[in-house]
């Protein structure tokens, strides 16, 4: 029983740097699927913006500038089903944000108060990440609409 005892005790021991290290992961929230004259337009969502990995580093060759920090994993992901002539993805908050818009006909991202990417979007799976200026965690809303808001 003793011998028992200290296998358990050791076993935690050994455990507990591992479980220490795990740093908390933010997970991918999968957006609805949208195809034109989707309902109810706008579509809201919500999330927290920031983390410690520069926009830059993941945007490559965007169309816009990148600024800020947020976490390696997309804080959202969307499918289009059908091709829009006109969708606006914005993302507001209490601070600047950075929305950086990864999708088949290419990488955008814009920074602001109220960030937009709007525009004609192709059909296709996009990756959507959120970031905050110096990587301050902040809550944001995220509107998706076939109107200029």
């Amino acid at each position: 029983m003793k011998f028992l005892k200290l296998s358990i005790a050791l076993l935690g021991c050994g455990l507990a740097p591992m479980l220490l290290a795990v740093s908390p992961i933010m997970s991918q929230e999968v957006l609805k699927p949208i195809s034109p004259k989707f309902t109810p337009d706008p579509q809201v969502y919500s999330g927290t913006a920031g983390g410690d990995v520069p926009l830059a580093s993941i945007a490559s060759k965007a169309n816009g500038q990148c600024q800020g920090f947020t976490q390696k994993a997309a804080n959202h992901s969307l499918k289009v089903q059908k091709s829009f002539g006109f969708l606006a993805l914005k993302v507001s908050g209490d601070q600047n944000l950075s929305l950086l818009v990864k999708g088949p006909d290419g990488n955008y991202c814009r920074s602001g108060k109220s960030a937009e990417v709007s525009g004609a979007w192709g059909e296709g799976d996009y990756s959507i990440w959120v970031g905050s200026t110096d990587g301050t965690r902040t809550s944001y809303r995220l509107t998706i609409s076939e109107t200029s808001q």
